[in-house]
């Protein structure tokens, strides 16, 4: 039972009791308990909260009803006999962060009927034995919360003592450094313990023997170097993270068959820890350790342990008495990541019947190991793989053969490349060696982020499997129509994330059942027109990128199914925004409108404005000027064009030509009257009139 259940009212009439008590109330009782609570209480029917308010006293009006009380950072420091009156239906009461130095051996008891009691972050190290004796008479306290109160371990021990009904304890972040073997006698029927965030060394033998209903233990962010046997049959969950373990090992029969999640993360394991009594281990972390081999460790007592060997008890192990991680039927979850792992044997996977997540992220791995298992070809059902941060350069097709239903497979951060390669174990490349994710009929999310890679090189995909592709962080990436074949109709999201792509150098498939299409952080001009074919894209990610305007076309091909829009970081026109126009009318949702600046032209350069603002008057600005601009322009043209010609007659050889042309066609100049007598009596045939000299006689 979780603790939270463990604080509930056993009864469903509880409601209805005080609902009767209330109508059997008088007025004068009314009256009595209508005194006002301090100002900036917030009240409810089951529930009072003044939290933060400064207060220095217990509220002395509470209404009868109340079941939850809130006084949690305020600046108690001690309460006195008389300091809470009788309120029988209290049952949860938050005393956190506040100044408190003790009870009086009489405060609590009118609260016996209390079931949650929160004391975390006070000063209750101050005389421990009377504050502790105070706390006897919560005999129905299912919950006490003990953390941040610089508790040694013997404070602890007087602070659980006689409190059979506890089933919750929290003594987190104190100063206890080791667990007595009588320290938890006094709370025989605890279902969960928090012992994390202390300096606990040593844990003496039989600590936690008598807590026979003991479900969830946690003893993380510790000092403890070597476990070998609790003899906890009981318990479900084990925390032992962020401790220097060195040596974990389970004995057959002291550890239960209950024990379905243990944590070992950030340790300092360096080989597999002996797990064989745990037959029904669902969850199991051994991530951040030192582990550089998959082997089991068996410590023998002649080696030298060190002085913290020592100061755990614990019994002589032999080789017949722990296994390696064999025998473990119903394993589920296996987190191996951040450790030092080189190879990925399968024969080692092959243990794990049931094993539905397996993560060795963060490793040393290379390649994926082609070494078979001796009971020859073995079909696991993993349904999860992730493998980032490795060194795989080469990824092998027959992995889908041994892993037949896997789903999710996470490759990022590796040096994968998809173009022709040998497969791993092979001198030449065979037949389809490129192509590793052609027989991966039940793959749905693939990740290829950040693995420098430039193509896909026609790579083939199962058709209609993959649901998400994220090729992310591949700077340099470039599409071509070969690309992404087989994924027309199943393909959802598609993440091209931070690839500096540029729309000339890539090509954008028809994929029918795009969902969600992300291309920020890449150098596109223009929207690829392939996007009408996506009919039910309602996500596009467009930030970062060199878009001046969206294309109406493709907009329109969007429209009635498009919700989701982000387009900040682009330089947008101020004066071309047609586009936002439509988007607005079409009611999709620009998420980030606020934060989209847009570019406009002045005498200065280019000035950058608020993309949601009203750039009309700098638009007409702009017009004006543009029009005075071709003014300009056409009359300097028109000028270029006058000195042109002129220039090109002058030099021509046809000029002189063009002269005579043009003294020919000239007008004749009028004759003087006496040449027109003349000129008529010849055309009369009379005789020519004699020119004489007027000096000749």
């Amino acid at each position: 039972m979780a603790p939270w259940e463990a604080i509930r009212p056993r009864h469903s009439s509880l409601g209805l009791n005080l609902l009767l008590a209330l109508l059997h109330l008088s007025p004068g009782d009314i009256r009595e308990h209508s005194t006002p609570l301090p100002p900036g209480c917030l009240t409810g029917l089951l529930k009072v909260s003044c939290q933060g308010l400064g207060l220095h006293t217990f509220p002395a009006a509470l209404p009868l009803t109340i079941e939850h009380l809130d006084l949690s950072h305020n600046h108690l420091q001690v309460l006195q006999d008389n300091a809470t009156d009788d309120r029988p239906n209290l049952r949860h009461l938050n005393l956190r962060g506040n100044q408190l130095e003790g009870f009086s051996l009489g405060s609590l008891l009118p609260l016996r009927w209390l079931q949650a009691l929160i004391l975390a972050g006070n000063s209750l190290n101050q005389d421990y034995v009377s504050n502790s004796q105070a706390l006897w008479p919560l005999g129905h306290l299912r919950l006490l919360d003990l953390s941040s109160n610089c508790l040694d371990s013997d404070m602890a021990t007087f602070y659980v003592t006689n409190h059979s009904s506890l089933w919750s304890l929290n003594l987190s972040n104190n100063h206890i450094t080791h667990l007595a073997q009588g320290t938890f006698l006094g709370s025989p029927n605890l279902l969960d313990i928090d012992l994390s965030a202390n300096y606990i060394l040593q844990i003496e033998a039989g600590t936690f023997e008598g807590l026979l209903q003991l479900r969830e233990l946690s003893l993380a962010r510790n000092s403890l170097h070597c476990i070998s046997d609790f003899n906890l049959r009981s318990l479900w969950r084990l925390n032992l993270s962020s401790n220097g373990l060195q040596f974990f090992a389970t004995k057959q029969g002291n550890w239960g068959p209950q024990l379905q999640v243990l944590d070992l993360s950030h340790n300092q394991l360096r080989a597999m820890p002996a797990l064989s009594a745990l037959h029904h281990l669902l969850y199991l972390n051994l991530s951040d350790n030192h582990l550089a081999s998959l082997e089991s460790h068996v410590l023998s007592p002649s080696q030298d342990t060190g002085p913290w060997y020592q100061e755990v008890i614990r019994p002589k192990l032999t080789q017949s008495g722990y296994k390696a991680a064999t025998n473990l039927p119903e394993l589920t979850e296996l987190d191996l990541s951040r450790n030092q792992l080189d190879i990925l044997p399968m024969d080692f996977l092959s243990q794990f019947s049931a094993l539905q997540r397996l993560s060795m992220a963060w490793n040393c791995l290379q390649n994926i190991s082609a070494h078979w298992p001796e009971s020859g070809l073995l079909f696991l059902p993993l349904r999860y793989l992730d493998l980032q941060g490795n060194q795989i350069q080469t990824f092998p097709s027959w992995v889908f053969e041994i892993l037949p239903r896997l789903e999710v497979l996470n490759l990022g951060d590796n040096e994968l490349q998809l173009c022709q390669r040998p497969e791993a174990g092979q001198t030449e490349p065979s037949k389809g060696a490129h192509q590793p994710f052609s027989s991966a009929s039940h793959l749905k999310h693939l990740n290829l982020s950040r693995n420098r890679m430039r193509g896909l090189c026609s790579t083939r995909f199962s058709p209609a499997a993959l649901f998400s592709l994220d090729l992310s962080g591949n700077a340099g990436l470039a599409l071509v129509p070969s690309d992404l074949q087989g994924l027309q109709q199943s393909l959802q999201e598609l993440f091209l994330q931070g690839n500096g792509m540029e729309s000339t150098h890539w090509w954008f498939p028809c994929l029918q059942e795009l969902r969600v299409l992300d291309l920020s952080g890449n150098r596109l001009a223009n929207l690829p027109w392939t996007l009408n074919c996506s009919s039910h894209l309602h996500s596009l990610d467009l930030r970062k990128n060199l878009l001046q305007a969206l294309d109406p076309e493709v907009l329109g091909g969007l429209s009635g199914h498009l919700r989701s829009l982000f387009i900040a970081g682009n330089p947008f026109h101020c004066c071309t925004l047609g586009w936002l126009a439509y988007l607005s009318s079409a009611n999709v949702s620009v998420s980030d409108l606020e934060e989209a600046w847009c570019v406009y032209p002045d005498s200065g350069g280019d000035s950058w404005a608020h993309l949601a603002e009203d750039h009309s008057h700098l638009c007409t600005w702009q017009w004006q000027g543009t029009q005075t601009r071709w003014v300009l322009l056409a009359v300097i043209g028109l000028f270029l064009i006058c000195c042109g010609v002129t220039t090109l007659l002058q030099n021509s050889p046809m000029l002189p030509w063009a002269l005579q042309l043009k003294e020919n066609w000239a007008c004749p100049k009028p004759e003087s009257e006496d040449n027109q007598k003349t000129m008529d009596r010849e055309g009369m045939g009379g005789p020519p009139l004699e020119r004489r000299d007027p000096d000749h006689k």
